[in-house]
């Protein structure tokens, strides 16, 4: 991908990219930061989990940061940051300060997701569907994370894990497992409907399961993917959980061998990583947990008011003066729309990038590979997107 900053004066910034616990969203920052081509610096961070202040009070500050298992954030400080999830946000405006009380121009700030707080403190927010952000002049909504899959890495797995996938007869059908969220269930009851859903969709398509599992897996769903598996007739299998151990993840060879995906909802990355393979992709739904509802006359006026705006945009109602409230209070980081998984699922399958795992048997294997140029041309724009805010950035003085 060529750089649209023409002029040799406006050098590419030199940027942070801060990568937190979390595997796919770390994928997701690196993925946009080659995209940009700019020099990058990776600032691994890691958190104090009982960090009692609340995400919303933090400010620009290190509270809840590990500085000790933390990479050093010191000068010389970077002219571009891109960070994703809610706890990188308090330290990503402390960064800034620092750089602009050392006299510096003004950090360009990308965040990816939802930060949870006024989006007015971002130079751009890159979100998806089920977040439910609403429109704003620096929010753009793509279809699917931005991801990319290193080729050369994708060899060196494929060479290492072909033979163990040799010995089972094709098409060999990736199933990636993830885990339970705060709003999708992934326990044992999911893991036997996984194991019932997968029975006929099997005896339609042939070939072979190739099932692995995700650092969020339930020990609970382990042990029942591993027992039922063996006992299940028909479905010739290799189960390969997931360990954490160097060199025993099959994941990027599955990305790179298998001729189709069947991928449990929960993440959005890897349903995205899946999708750069153009193959046949097919989700497996998950069910939602019911939210708790906090006591008090305030939060249930947020609750119903929150919901209210769910029914009528599901239905496609044109907003009204309580919406746009509600979506003023949002952009404010004073609401909160719940994460809606269901509108993620509803996307891909409408564009024809993935289909249900079971749509009441009837689901068959694609005759063509998933149109995918409609989100490729999204990260496409977010990378021009980024590259005109850093140029004005730069032509304004920095401001």
């Amino acid at each position: 991908m060529t750089s649209p900053l023409a002029d040799a004066s406006l050098h590419p910034p030199r940027t942070w990219l801060i990568l937190g616990e979390r595997a796919g969203d770390n994928a997701q920052v690196l993925a946009l930061g080659r995209a940009l081509e700019w020099p990058t610096t990776v600032k691994q961070l890691r958190y104090d989990a009982n960090e009692p202040t609340d995400f919303k009070d933090r400010g620009a500050s290190l509270i809840g940061l590990d500085r000790a298992n933390s990479d050093a954030l010191e000068a010389p400080w970077p002219e571009a940051i891109i960070a994703i999830g809610r706890r990188s946000v308090p330290v990503a405006r402390w960064i800034r300060e620092q750089a602009r009380a050392a006299g510096s121009a003004e950090v360009l700030h990308i965040h990816l997701g939802r930060p949870r707080v006024d989006l007015d403190l971002f130079d751009l927010v890159v979100t998806t569907p089920q977040y439910n952000l609403p429109a704003a002049p620096n929010v753009m909504e793509i279809t699917l994370p931005v991801v990319s899959v290193d080729g050369e890495a994708l060899g060196r797995a494929a060479a290492q894990w072909h033979a163990r996938f040799a010995q089972l007869p094709r098409p060999w059908h990736a199933v990636l497992v993830g885990g339970p969220t705060p709003q999708l269930a992934f326990g044992a009851a999911e893991a036997d409907r996984l194991l019932v859903e997968l029975g006929p969709w099997h005896r339609r398509q042939g070939g072979s399961l190739l099932v692995t599992t995700s650092p969020r897996t339930d020990p609970q769903v382990v042990a029942k993917l591993g027992a039922s598996l063996v006992t299940t007739g028909g479905m010739p299998h290799l189960f390969l959980p997931f360990t954490g151990k160097d060199g025993d993840n099959p994941y990027l060879a599955l990305l790179a061998l298998a001729d189709s995906f069947v991928v449990s909802v929960d993440s959005a990355s890897m349903v995205a990583e899946a999708a750069t393979r153009r193959k046949p992709i097919y989700l497996f739904h998950l069910p939602k947990i019911a939210p708790r509802r906090k006591p008090g006359l305030k939060a249930a006026f947020s609750r119903t008011w929150r919901e209210r705006r769910k029914r009528r945009d599901d239905a496609g109602l044109a907003p009204d003066i309580g919406d746009r409230l509600y979506d003023l209070w949002t952009r404010r980081g004073k609401a909160r729309p719940r994460r809606d998984i269901d509108q993620l699922e509803r996307r891909l399958i409408a564009l024809g990038i993935a289909q249900p795992l079971t749509a009441n048997g009837s689901g068959t294997a694609p005759t063509t590979s998933p149109d995918l140029s409609g989100p490729a041309a999204e990260i496409l724009e977010v990378v021009r997107r980024i590259h005109a805010l850093w140029r004005e950035r730069r032509l304004t003085g920095g401001k």
